[in-house]
């Protein structure tokens, strides 16, 4: 801004009768601390929810009876719409997860873990984006089996459905 441009400001301004202050983002004008001469800005504290209903509102992605996914825009969080996920993506990697979950526990054929065992389960597990096939003994994981045979199966059949899930 040259000289020049700050003089025909100064004089605009002098000339109007009303100024308009933009607000920068994630602030708001501090009435307690302005006067007509100074305007003091503070930073909004945002409250973070406590609970479902605090949300106010959401939208996203559900999927429906058909596994289709449903985009919703802005409607009140309440508990008859704890489904729907922040984005599309997410939707669609809880449909594979809930195939993934019937799938598992058809290879387990019965099998449950018992985490409080000191027993080894055999698992698949994302390390840096990464499938790996490990053993654990207490530390839960959702695809966990019986034996090393019925996993590696389990990875090698589902794989893409294991991506879409991670």
């Amino acid at each position: 801004m040259t000289l020049q441009d700050l003089k025909n400001k100064i004089e605009n301004q002098r000339n109007m009768k009303t100024l308009k202050i933009e607000i920068p983002n994630g602030f708001e004008i501090d009435k307690e601390n302005s006067t007509f001469e100074q305007i003091v800005f503070k930073e909004i504290k945002k409250q973070l929810p406590k609970t479902w209903e605090d949300l106010k509102e959401i939208s996203g992605y559900y999927s429906n009876m058909h596994s289709s996914i449903i985009d919703v825009e802005y409607h009140e969080a309440i508990n008859g719409n704890q489904n729907i996920f922040a984005t599309e993506e997410q939707a669609k990697a809880s449909i594979a997860l809930a195939q993934l979950s019937q799938l598992r526990d058809v290879y387990r054929n019965g099998w449950v873990p018992d985490w409080s065992d000191n027993k080894n389960k055999f698992c698949i597990i994302v390390v840096e984006n990464e499938f790996l096939t490990d053993c654990f003994k207490r530390t839960n994981k959702f695809f966990s089996f019986q034996d090393y045979q019925t996993r590696d199966l389990f990875l090698e059949n589902f794989k893409d459905l294991i991506e879409q899930a991670k």
